[in-house]
């Protein structure tokens, strides 16, 4: 087979794939290589190391120094964006004639040079940017973080703009393949990349209610202490609740309830093994924005997934989840699904709707674009 060669700019460096972003592009880099892509990888660095993992992975691999600074805060775009410009990637980037993979609104700073040196360019759309910077200033209490996001999300919404000159966009969820078709034209829906290569889940029955998920985030905390307070410390049931960096005051307040057991840092084969083992996979989220990998990891691993409306919108994946839209309603579930015991007929019915989550299905929309 005659190598294609792909040109994939990443706001970060996408190993160890330990969170949302990250892990799709990592997948994505491993599910292009194994299908023949010879890909040139182009990193952002700040805070990770470079690592031997993606240079054998990949063709080659460049590293830019992420900009830092105050001064970046006061500029028109983005900081997200402005942040985000080497000297030497022009030169890296437009040397050939090898298609260009944006990932993120983040990194699309070369876009416009791309585009007139006659590349065929690509955006990958992780979220619609500024409604998922609007949620985060709704959500922090920090003043300064609030007025951050807001002026993100407002430079977000005008620099948007930009993705019109891309030549597809490669959206992560269906409800905004929508958006971006309706305001910009030729976008595809391209699933998340992740770590599955099928459906594991259990048959049977297990004893406990897992959340999971990073609890440094306040996102995170805060809506389980709400379900905590209001539903999960009145049922008869074991909660487990994992994840992250938990702070001392979260610790502080689980602690109170009786039935609530905390494990903090998991590592990855104790957070595969609690999700594997629990009944009922509890993924509640406030902001209706990209795909939650999460709830992929619980559909691929797990049993029953109680979720709210936000955490499925414009996933396709309703039909695999018991969805709750009410505090009383979510009790209910939960004393329904305890009783449930998880059988064969489920897992092949994942098994059939996860098809289409497939790296190897996501790898090969991408490759019939660069044919």
């Amino acid at each position: 087979m005659h190598s294609k060669y792909l040109h994939i700019v990443s706001f970060n460096i996408p190993y160890p794939a330990d969170y949302g972003g990250v892990i799709d592009i990592y997948y994505k880099l491993k599910a292009l290589s194994q299908a023949g892509v010879r890909i040139i990888l182009h990193c952002f660095e700040y805070g990770r190391l470079h690592s031997k993992e993606l240079e054998d992975l990949c063709f080659k691999v460049y590293y830019y120094d992420r900009k830092r600074g105050m001064k970046f805060l006061f500029h028109s775009d983005p900081y997200i964006v402005v942040t985000r410009s080497a000297n030497t990637m022009p030169k890296n980037l437009l040397g050939d004639s090898f298609p260009v993979l944006f990932e993120g609104l983040h990194c699309t700073g070369m876009l416009p040079q791309c585009m007139a040196a006659r590349k065929l360019t690509m955006v990958r759309a992780h979220n619609i940017e500024h409604a998922y910077y609007s949620g985060l200033a709704r959500s922090s209490r920090n003043p300064f973080h609030k007025l951050f996001f807001r002026s993100e999300a407002a430079k977000l919404k005008r620099y948007e703009n930009t993705m019109s000159h891309a030549d597809h966009i490669l959206s992560i969820a269906r409800h905004e393949t929508n958006y971006f078709k309706e305001n910009y034209g030729n976008a595809i829906f391209i699933p998340a990349f992740h770590r599955f290569e099928e459906v594991s889940s259990l048959p049977g029955a297990g004893t406990y209610i897992l959340y999971h998920g990073n609890l440094g985030v306040v996102e995170n905390s805060e809506i389980f202490l709400k379900l905590a307070k209001e539903r999960l410390s009145r049922v008869p049931y074991q909660v487990i609740v994992a994840g992250k960096n938990p702070s001392q005051q979260f610790r502080k307040k689980v602690a109170r309830f009786s039935n609530i057991r905390l494990i903090a840092d998991p590592s990855d084969q104790e957070l595969d093994k609690l999700i594997a083992e629990a009944q009922i996979n509890l993924l509640f989220t406030l902001q209706a924005t990209g795909i939650k990998l999460k709830l992929l990891h619980a559909l691929f691993a797990g049993r029953h997934c109680l979720v709210n409306p936000e955490m499925i919108e414009g996933s396709g994946l309703e039909k695999l989840c018991t969805v709750a839209t009410s505090d009383r309603e979510l009790e209910l579930q939960i004393h329904d699904l305890m009783i449930k015991s998880f059988d064969e007929s489920q897992i092949r019915e994942r098994k059939k709707a996860l098809q289409e989550f497939s790296n190897r299905a996501g790898a090969e929309k991408i490759l019939r674009i660069l044919a």
